[in-house]
């Protein structure tokens, strides 16, 4: 219909240029040009890669075209894209712990839409949908999920928090088609209030001089272990001496213990040339 219009257009302007002068013809060739170009412009939408077209129709939505070249009504229909490949939404929301604690959470979440049901999104929600469905959704699971913890849980048991805050909010996305990737939640820090901070680092030096207390009773507790079994074996060594005493009359432990003692001189002895018998054991009195 479009092209049998142009076509009976430009046989009657054609006709009625027979009688028009050169440069008159000109400008009604390229006025004719200019609206066949506009008309072909106004018919064409493409649809880059990555990317989900909706059709309006005067507005109302009338389906959905996927990536490439397509033909709709000029000046009746409009295409609104929305893009169907995986994008990351940054959020930061503020809780409170089982234990009362102010907890804010930053975190990083990566989802799609749903390519076969960009034109439902758009129906319901249009293009704000981060602003009015995701971060929302956001806000309500962190503060549902935080509610469960105390602080120090929250800190122990990061990975469970974090399977249940992606949790709960894939469920609440999905009924506007918006899907969650696996693993698509990132928890990227825990911010306590001041007072629980100190109290936690309080806590930490505690636990350094506990350790440290115990580490130095230990340390006297070998050293006293030692001392006893260095005290346990000179008794041992005593009594061994004792023995040897009682068994062989003393002589040659005297024997040993003057070697011990004596000092690399020898005796003085004056006499008439005659050989000297020295008793080692009146030496050692």
């Amino acid at each position: 219909m479009m092209v049998s219009f142009i076509l009976k257009k430009f046989h009657a302007e054609t006709r009625d240029a027979i009688n028009l002068k050169p440069w008159a013809w000109t400008v009604r060739i390229i006025g004719t040009l200019l609206v066949v170009i506009g008309l072909f412009a106004s018919a064409v939408r493409i649809v880059p890669a990555g990317h989900r077209g909706v059709q309006l129709r005067f507005g109302a939505v009338r389906g959905q075209l996927s990536e490439g070249i397509h033909l709709v009504t000029p000046w009746i229909d409009s295409v609104v894209l929305l893009e169907v490949r995986t994008q990351k939404e940054s959020s930061q929301a503020s809780a409170a712990s089982r234990d009362l604690q102010i907890v804010t959470t930053n975190l990083a979440l990566n989802f799609h839409i749903d390519p076969s049901r960009v034109g439902n999104l758009y129906r319901k929600v249009g293009l704000e949908y981060k602003a009015r469905i995701i971060d929302p959704a956001v806000q309500e699971s962190i503060k549902m999920v935080t509610a469960k913890f105390t602080a120090e849980e929250l800190i122990k048991s990061r990975q469970l928090v974090k399977a249940q805050v992606e949790q709960d909010i894939a469920r609440r996305l999905r009924v506007y088609q918006i899907i969650v990737e696996p693993g698509g939640l990132s928890i990227t820090n825990f911010d306590f209030s001041k007072p629980f901070n100190a109290a936690i680092e309080r806590k930490q030096v505690a636990q350094q001089e506990a350790e440290q207390q115990r580490y130095v009773l230990q340390k006297a507790e070998l050293e006293k272990k030692t001392k006893i079994t260095q005290a346990e074996g000179v008794a041992r060594a005593a009594e061994l001496n004792a023995a040897a005493l009682q068994s062989q009359g003393g002589s040659l432990v005297l024997t040993r213990e003057w070697i011990e003692k004596w000092d690399g001189h020898v005796p003085t002895v004056s006499g008439g040339g005659q050989g000297v018998i020295i008793d080692i054991n009146k030496l050692l009195k």
